[in-house]
């Protein structure tokens, strides 16, 4: 395993989606902001296009120690990145080259031919030989069929290792699959409940078919997607303050998300501020949501911006009190687990407004929670990828693109990262619930979010010490006694 953002993100093959893949497009802003005020600042520059050839050297190199001690991608996996891999690799010249607007404050307009020549001569040649090297029949023939990382020498006790990682937790691998399938058991009573409440006679599979079939829920293109997701922007903002002390100053928008991206990555991920100004965009996979009904972009926006990544993640980064290792400090139990405890606080708050909106709300809980199972399940339980996507299929009521997608993800790509959505936010609505009982009256979600928030991310028995003080504290400005568990 490897950390290639090194944010405790591991992850077990470079050329992939959420690891080689995320580290290149994350780059972007690097060279799009570069400022050329020297002609020293031309050699800097082509001295970083070289370092973005030597990253895609890297893989290559970390591909081949790979292969050579037995550890080959799944064939399952391979097609999916080298279609990544050649969609960077088009894409790198736009992200590389620099205008001659840009050269001409040095008077060195004609630079910008010496820029073309690095990428065609590094860059270029080596995606062409990670391509390559992925493609030949010597790789191909040796990749496996079965997936997950428990087949490779000594992973079933790394992937032991990575549970207790994300979530900063002692649990089983045994007890993390179990209490995915308490969740969704809980999720399905929910979902009928909501199908009875609106008068619906059919199972919640019908029911999503329905939603499917009304236009009102579909979108089609970036900018059509991207009213849906700002509509829930526009929704939330006039309450946030009822719920939070503080918001972060940069702003938060939403993009489309890469095309070399698209194919590999089921929704999209949240790009935070590079620079002060700059707003959190979420980057969202236009193709997939061009697909498929929208009546979950609410429990998606809520997850993704304010007031989840992008409220934790953005008001961290601009919190002074905070050490600068803490400002960039990350706790994938505490930022996913986060994030989706904010999807259900959005709920509380009446964000949900329609019987479609709580639907989608209980989809995206039904698809996280099919993480529990299955990730465990093919890592570590000896799970095929067909049986993972059939219980995913089962439960999930995702498309097939997105159920491909996200079950490579889990068992090729991030094995156990996906794990801490749903445990995570369970730990903190428990801790919310401790904290509300102790106090009684004087309870208030203020002081909670103050107590989770702005420490920064931490591990989740840190958390709680924080709660645990800030109860404590509030209560004796009353003269009561914290309550004793």
């Amino acid at each position: 395993m490897f950390d290639p953002l090194q944010v405790g993100f591991f992850g077990l093959f470079a050329p992939t989606a959420y690891t080689g893949g995320s580290l290149l497009e994350g780059l972007e802003p690097l060279f799009a902001g570069y400022t050329f005020s020297s002609v020293g600042d031309v050699d800097r520059y082509l001295a970083l296009v070289s370092d973005y050839a030597r990253i895609v050297r890297e893989f290559e190199a970390r591909t081949r120690g790979q292969f050579e001690r037995g550890i080959v991608m799944p064939r399952p996996e391979l097609d999916p990145s080298i279609a990544m891999l050649t969609g960077l690799r088009s894409g790198a010249p736009a992200i590389l080259r620099v205008e001659p607007s840009r050269l001409a404050v040095i008077g060195l307009e004609e630079a910008h031919r010496r820029i073309d020549a690095r990428i065609i001569d590094e860059v270029i040649p080596a995606f062409d030989a990670l391509i390559a090297y992925l493609s030949a029949p010597a790789y191909r023939e040796a990749a496996p069929e079965t997936v997950g990382i428990g087949q490779y020498p000594g992973g079933s006790e790394i992937y032991q290792e990575l549970v207790r990682m994300n979530l900063t937790q002692d649990m089983t691998v045994q007890e993390v699959h179990d209490a995915g399938h308490a969740r969704m058991r809980s999720i399905q009573a929910q979902m009928r409940a909501l199908l009875d409440e609106v008068g619906f006679d059919g199972d919640p599979a019908a029911y999503l078919e329905a939603v499917k079939q009304n236009p009102r829920w579909r979108a089609e293109g970036e900018v059509a997607v991207a009213e849906v997701f700002k509509r829930y922007i526009d929704r939330l903002s006039p309450h946030i303050e009822k719920s939070f002390n503080f918001m972060p100053q940069a702003g938060c928008d939403v993009a489309p998300l890469p095309a070399a991206l698209e194919g590999a990555m089921t929704f999209g991920y949240y790009n935070g501020p590079k620079k002060e100004g700059e707003p959190g965009r979420y980057l969202f996979n236009t193709k997939n949501l061009s697909q498929a009904p929208l009546m979950n972009v609410a429990a998606i926006n809520y997850h993704e911006l304010v007031p989840g990544h992008h409220l934790h993640l953005a008001s961290q980064r601009e919190n002074k009190d905070l050490h600068p290792i803490r400002k960039t400090a990350f706790f994938n139990a505490f930022n996913e687990g986060w994030a989706e405890y904010a999807a259900t606080l959005a709920g509380e708050m009446g964000m949900y407004a329609e019987p479609e909106e709580r639907f989608g709300r209980l989809v995206m809980d039904a698809f996280l929670t099919c993480r529990l199972v299955v990730d465990t399940g093919m890592n570590a339980m000896g799970w095929s990828l067909e049986e993972a996507r059939d219980y995913m299929r089962e439960n999930a009521f995702m498309p097939e693109a997105v159920i491909a997608s996200e079950s490579l993800r889990y068992s090729c790509d991030n094995p156990a990262q996906a794990l801490a959505y749903k445990l995570g936010d369970t730990y903190l609505l428990e801790l919310r619930e401790t904290m509300k009982t102790a106090l009684g009256d004087r309870f208030h979600v203020k002081d909670f979010h103050d107590a989770v928030l702005k420490p920064g991310a931490l591990p989740l028995p840190l958390v709680k010490a924080n709660v645990e003080a800030a109860t404590a504290r509030i209560l004796a400005t009353t003269g009561r006694s914290p309550v004793r568990r």
